[in-house]
């Protein structure tokens, strides 16, 4: 049985939340760069390759955000790329830490969102 990525925060743990920020970014430019240039086209894209690091449950996911952005004479254009380690818990789904990890320390960052905060 599959267990499902939880998409919104694979993309908010690779690179520690950065490659997200610059994806945001990106995007702005690339829709403001479009409707500068009517007769040209903006194209951003995130290419990620998921290997297994060594012999356990841990996978390298290497994720390559580049983008071509017309301008009033060409084009610019960037790539980057990084990696992060994420950890293949029951049914491949993917997180930054292992689902089964006892929290010894109680850190308030890992309880569960609906258990909310008390002021």
């Amino acid at each position: 049985m599959s267990h499902p990525t939880d998409v919104t925060k694979f993309l908010e743990d690779l690179d520690g939340g950065v490659l997200a920020e610059r994806l945001g970014t990106v995007l702005s430019h690339a829709a403001a760069a479009a409707t500068n240039n009517p007769k040209k086209k903006a194209k951003v894209s995130i290419d990620l390759t998921i290997e297994n690091i060594g012999s356990g449950s841990r996978v390298g996911v290497a994720h390559k955000l580049a983008f071509k952005i017309p301008t009033e004479h060409g084009t610019q254009s960037e790539e980057h790329t990084t990696e992060t380690v994420m950890c293949v818990n029951t049914g491949g789904e993917m997180t930054l830490e292992p689902k089964n990890q006892f929290d010894m320390l109680g850190h308030a960052h890992r309880k569960d969102a609906s258990q909310g905060e008390k002021h």
